[in-house]
């Protein structure tokens, strides 16, 4: 019941789902042709090949499949494969592997099974005991959680006095995927993320989490071409996307509380408040991830490429007719648990300041009204809130591996709910030795070390 309960929505990748302590799944949504080469570390230790056979799926049984598999192989590597064709008994043969003809299964007359010849060795996955994260906001907190999901002690140093002081301090935040007209390593990251996130989140209670759906409009011929690419595209099943007239609705879109979802995330941490670290070397934990936004600059000496954002939102009175997410260059979301609307936001990478202004209202409330054609006023802003997000020169958040002992996790700028999971769960892999959640190029796109000159 619970692998059902978590289910993946059906669009295209990884998806890592935790059954239990022991158990963890990873589905992989698309042609084998393309995702096998894709998939990087770890190690196979068991191949059960059911892909019908060669005359009924003649793409997928080819050099390329035997090749991948050697490649992901071990000394002590099996498989086992219901079709007993001449054609997949040469293959394996000729990529390394024995082939021993056996009596098939059920009506099967025949099958064929065997292991890998190769001399790699079986590499065990480490676990560390206990990592360090510097920073307690979105990024920092879903580090923790990943890690005593692991049973990996965790320590957050937080230079202020309390968990999502900074920009993943909001009332309600959006859950919805950013996506490109056609695939690239960005779509197919957020596109992972997005599913991880909303499996995640529906098994945490008392974060304000509801699914209401996102209705992205059509304001303008970009927004209907991007909309075209994204259907016709990138290969998610019309239950979650879907074109309203000239709109894009994500059923599954939803909403959460940054701020009590970092409670929620770090409640099995140790935290260590109005502790600003300065120095890397001061820390003696086996691991330490670096997750503090835009300090993780001063930390690595100026070497990622990235900035602030500086963005506020208007908390405006209930409206009846708004009652899931909509985006139309600014966005509205559902009423928070306090009984406001969420309105926003302003981009303003030139300043850093995070007074609340009532220029940036008008502005907010401005696009509001000229994209839903509505008159709310400065009467309807009962409240507001600006922060600073942390955003990299590609916009695209910076998620991998320093050097031995350290990782970072930052910029994950306006979709940081989802992309600080997903992120957290690529690390911990990583750091584990085990299969990766994401494919080489998402890995490389994410790399912090992308902005170095070759």
């Amino acid at each position: 019941n619970r692998f059902i309960d978590l289910y993946p929505i059906r669009v295209p990748g990884p998806h890592h789902i935790y059954i239990s302590d022991r158990v963890t799944l990873t589905i992989w949504f698309g042609d084998i042709a393309n995702v096998l080469p894709q998939w990087q570390g770890g190690q196979v230790d068991a191949w059960f090949l059911d892909g019908f056979t060669p005359a009924k799926n003649p793409d997928m049984w080819n050099d390329n499949l035997y090749a991948h598999m050697a490649r992901l192989s071990h000394n002590k590597t099996t498989y086992a494969t219901f079709t007993a064709a001449g054609d997949v008994r040469r293959g394996l043969d000729s990529a390394g592997f024995s082939v021993e003809k056996c009596k098939g299964f059920g009506r099967k007359r025949d099958m064929i099974k065997g292991r890998f010849l190769g001399e790699m060795e079986r590499r065990e996955s480490s676990l560390p005991q206990k990592i360090a994260i510097i920073g307690g906001g979105l990024a920092g907190c879903a580090m923790a959680y990943i890690a005593h999901a692991k049973g990996i002690k965790a320590t957050i140093y937080e230079a202020n006095d309390s968990l999502a002081s900074g920009a993943s301090g909001g009332k309600l935040g959006m859950i919805n995927p950013k996506l490109t007209a056609k695939p690239t390593a960005h779509s197919d990251y957020y596109t992972a993320a997005y599913a991880h996130a909303l499996r995640v989140l529906l098994q945490i209670d008392d974060i304000d989490f509801n699914v209401s759906g996102s209705l992205h409009l059509c304001v303008d011929d970009d927004k209907d071409r991007r909309f075209t690419g994204y259907i016709d595209n990138l290969g998610w099943h019309d239950n979650h996307i879907q074109r309203q007239g000239d709109d894009l609705l994500y059923p599954d879109g939803a909403n959460v509380s940054p701020e009590k979802l970092c409670h929620k995330l770090a409640e099995h941490a140790d935290v260590c408040l109005n502790h600003k670290v300065i120095d890397l070397n001061t820390i003696d934990d086996d691991i330490v991830v670096i997750a503090n936004g835009y300090d993780a600059n001063t930390l690595l000496n100026d070497d990622l490429s990235i900035g602030s954002v500086r963005g506020q939102v208007s908390w405006v009175k209930p409206q009846n007719d708004i009652n899931h997410n909509v985006c139309f260059g600014g966005y509205i979301t559902p009423q928070t648990s306090e009984g406001f609307h969420i309105l926003g936001s302003s981009f303003q990478p030139w300043e850093t300041d995070v007074v609340i202004k009532d220029e940036d209202h008008e502005s907010n409330i401005e696009r509001y009204n000229n994209a839903m054609n509505k008159d709310l006023s400065m009467d309807d802003v009962v409240g507001g809130w600006a922060a600073l997000r942390t955003s990299s020169k590609d916009r695209f958040p910076i998620v991998g591996q320093i050097d031995d002992k350290t990782y970072i996790s930052t910029a994950h700028g306006s979709h940081g709910i989802i992309s600080s999971l997903m992120g957290a769960s690529i690390l911990m892999q990583q750091m584990s030795g085990q299969m990766s959640l994401a494919s080489q190029g998402v890995l490389l796109a994410l790399s912090p070390k992308r902005f170095h000159k070759r």
